[in-house]
C-alpha cells in the first residue's frame, strides 16, 4: 500500500523524536520572587500584605517535595499517528522517571531575591508541554538543602517574624510551622523539546510577599496554618 507523504513524514517525524529521546533537557530552577515591592536586609524580608499590615519576615523556609511536567492535550488526529508509531513514547516510561523530580528541596531567604537553586534535569520525551504540577511536602532526611536547615526535616513550611497592625500598635511577633501537604499546578507556557529544540530552561517562582495575605492573625492557628499554605500554592509562576 503507497503511503501518502504527509503521513510517512509524520511517521519518520515520531521515529526520530523516539530516537532522540536521550538527547531532551529541562533544567529546573527555583528562586524566591516577591510580587510586590519589598526591602530586604540580610535574610530579613519587610513588605506590607494585602490588609495593608507591615511585614517583617525574619524567616521563610519551604520544602518543594516533587515537581513533575505534563504534555499538552493532542488532538485526535495526532493520538492516532502516535499509535502507529513503533518507537516508545512517554506512556512506556516507568510512572514520572523522565518528567518528574522527585528530590525535596529546603529553600529558605538565605539567598537574594531571584537568585535561582538548582532543582535538577528532567529528560522528557520530545513533546509540547503545558502544565507543571508541584507538591508541598515535608521534608524527609535525604531532602536537600537540609544541611544548611536542619529544623525543616518533617516540615513543609516554617515562618517566623512580625506583624505590624495597619491601625497601628506594636508589633506581634509570630511562628507558624506546619507538615501539611499542598498541590498546585501552574501552566509552563508553551514548552516545546523536539529533536530541533531539545533543551529549555525554566525556574519556578515563590512570591513569598503573599503568603500572609487575607490572614487576621499570624499564629500557629489551623485557620491561619491553611491560608498560608493556600497562599504558597498560589504564589508560584514559571518564566524561562
Amino acid at each position: 500500500m503507497k503511503t501518502s507523504s504527509p503521513l510517512l513524514l509524520a511517521l519518520l517525524t515520531l521515529c526520530a523524536c523516539g530516537y532522540r529521546e536521550e538527547g531532551t533537557r529541562l533544567h529546573l530552577g527555583l528562586d524566591f520572587r516577591p510580587a510586590k515591592e519589598v526591602r530586604a536586609e540580610g535574610t530579613t524580608r519587610e513588605f506590607l500584605n494585602d490588609r495593608g499590615d507591615r511585614i517583617r519576615l525574619h524567616r521563610a523556609r519551604v520544602t518543594l517535595s516533587a515537581v513533575e511536567i505534563f504534555a499538552c492535550q493532542k488532538s485526535t488526529a495526532w493520538k492516532w499517528l502516535r499509535a502507529l508509531s513503533p518507537i516508545g513514547t512517554a506512556e512506556a516510561h516507568s510512572e514520572g522517571s523522565p518528567r518528574k523530580l522527585g528530590t525535596p528541596y529546603v529553600m529558605g531567604l538565605g539567598p537574594a531575591d531571584g537568585e535561582a537553586l538548582a532543582l535538577g534535569t528532567l529528560r522528557p520525551p520530545p513533546d509540547s508541554y503545558c502544565r507543571v504540577h508541584l507538591l508541598f511536602a515535608p521534608a524527609d532526611a535525604d531532602a536537600e538543602g537540609l544541611g544548611e536547615h536542619p529544623d525543616m526535616e518533617g516540615k513543609t513550611l516554617v515562618l517566623e517574624g512580625e506583624r505590624i497592625p495597619a491601625e497601628g500598635g506594636p508589633a506581634v511577633p509570630f511562628h507558624v510551622e506546619t507538615s501539611d501537604i499542598i498541590n498546585t499546578e501552574v501552566t509552563l507556557g508553551g514548552l516545546t523539546l523536539s529533536p530541533e529544540s531539545l533543551e529549555a530552561s525554566r525556574t519556578l517562582h515563590l512570591a513569598y510577599d503573599r503568603w500572609l495575605d487575607g490572614v487576621d492573625s499570624v499564629a500557629a492557628g489551623s485557620s491561619a496554618t491553611e491560608q498560608i499554605l493556600r497562599n504558597l500554592a498560589g504564589s508560584v509562576t514559571v518564566q524561562p
